[in-house]
């Protein structure tokens, strides 16, 4: 699969996170879509969909997002899609389970980098997130993450490249 097809799937996902999602809270909280599929994408198709996915969908969200400086939510998805891809490929082939849970836990790694980095920058309250919210953001992420592996590995089975003997 080329790099186009991450690059704007970013930008539509970035655009539902900053106008559909703001408006359809789940208990005051807002999941983070371009997070969530992006650690699907990453985790499934690899390093440069996973990347490409990162960067263009966190430049999108900084444009789009009132008070947030140009490349903070890049820098920070490129950094916990890395830290996807390490554990992608340490369970290589990652099983659903296992891609749940990283985007569980990489949950709380992405909300205290952002808002670290948000507190440098911005002067945003460093303190605008209980535990309870983390653990509720986390799982509608690790459930977000969850159907966009099986919508992920649907299309990279139907779309993607098939392997062909090297003569």
């Amino acid at each position: 699969m080329s790099v186009l097809a991450p690059a704007v799937g970013a930008v539509i996902a970035a655009i539902v996170e900053s106008s559909v999602l703001t408006h359809l809270q789940v208990g005051g909280l807002r999941p983070d879509l371009v997070f969530a599929v992006g650690v699907a994408l990453a985790m499934v198709l690899g390093f440069e969909s996973g990347m490409t996915w990162a960067f263009v969908g966190g430049l999108t969200l900084d444009l789009l997002l009132p008070g947030r400086s140009l490349g903070s939510t890049a820098l920070t998805l490129v950094l916990v899609t890395a830290m996807a891809l390490l554990v992608a490929r340490v369970t290589w082939p990652p099983r659903l389970v296992v891609i749940a849970a990283t985007s569980f836990g990489l949950s709380f790694v992405y909300q205290v980098l952002l808002l670290g980095l948000l507190a440098l920058t911005e002067n945003v309250a460093f303190l605008g997130l209980s535990f309870t919210d983390l653990v509720l953001v986390g799982l509608l992420d690790a459930a977000i993450t969850t159907v966009a592996v099986v919508v992920v590995r649907a299309i990279d089975l139907r779309f993607g490249e098939r392997e062909r003997l090297a003569w």
